[in-house]
């Protein structure tokens, strides 16, 4: 055999392994598309962000208050009691019209562990599946993100907690409460020095729930400096908040949740 022919067989098995590569990998993707299901459904999908906080008239006829006020009510939330069903069931109906619902996939997430189950019962997916159609559906929904990042921690799963907590890094926020419990995540993980950094953003922006300062403190990572930089901060947002507005304060003074559910959806 020439050195031509044997060279022109070996770029033929090259060419060869590389496209049964490629297709074991597109068909790897395509089972982990099919495995978590499509986003189309016969209602909605709807982002979750853009309901949650409707009130009274407001909320009368809106998908959420057709989907909750049936399928999502307080007791089967608690999986005590569902009206149309049983808890996987609405739990999984809720999170097909709103693959985001924050709610949904942390009684999703219980459920399952509940029953010490990879799949809830009567529900379609596993807990982490739901997790990631709701970003699928809304990659920038911080809040189902950080969700995310708990739930992987806690079952186990350092490696994809770190990838979405990098995400949500990524992402930016600059909400104070978001901002505090991302670094009450971040300490879960070990990362101190974001959480140093997030605890001087937040409180400089108005936090005053003390759990985040109290954990560094213990840790020995909180001390004057720090005291002063959250006083400067504080002084740069008094100077360039409108008259009058000083006492407008954020949201993010609300008490923020434990770290075990850093976000109160």
């Amino acid at each position: 055999m020439t050195l031509l022919r044997r060279l022109t067989d070996r770029a033929a098995r090259a060419a060869r392994v590389a496209l049964i590569a490629s297709c074991a990998l597109g068909a790897v993707i395509a089972h982990a598309q099919d495995h978590c299901g499509p986003l189309e459904n016969p209602y909605g999908p709807f982002d979750y962000r853009d309901y949650k906080d409707l009130r009274g008239r407001e909320r009368a006829g809106t998908p959420i208050s057709l989907v909750e006020d049936t399928h999502f009510l307080e007791a089967c939330e608690a999986m005590i009691r569902c009206a149309a069903g049983v808890p996987g069931g609405e739990f999984d109906y809720t999170l097909r019209v709103f693959p985001n619902h924050h709610r949904a996939l942390l009684a999703m997430a219980r459920l399952a562990d509940r029953y010490k189950a990879a799949v809830a019962p009567n529900a379609r997916y596993t807990p982490a599946c739901y997790f990631e159609r709701a970003i699928r559906w809304r990659p920038d929904d911080i809040v189902a993100r950080m969700l995310y990042v708990i739930y992987l921690k806690d079952h186990n799963a350092p490696e994809a907690a770190r990838k979405q907590f990098d995400a949500i890094r990524q992402l930016a926020p600059t909400n104070p409460y978001t901002v505090y419990n991302l670094g009450m995540v971040a300490l879960d993980l070990g990362d101190v020095d974001f959480a140093v950094e997030a605890a001087r953003r937040s409180y400089g922006a108005g936090m005053v729930h003390p759990e985040l300062k109290q954990r560094l403190v213990a840790l020995k990572r909180w001390g004057d400096a720090d005291e002063q930089a959250v006083q400067a901060l504080q002084a740069g947002e008094a100077a360039s908040a409108p008259s009058g507005a000083a006492s407008a304060a954020p949201a993010a003074s609300a008490p923020a949740a434990p770290a075990s559910a850093p976000v109160k959806p």
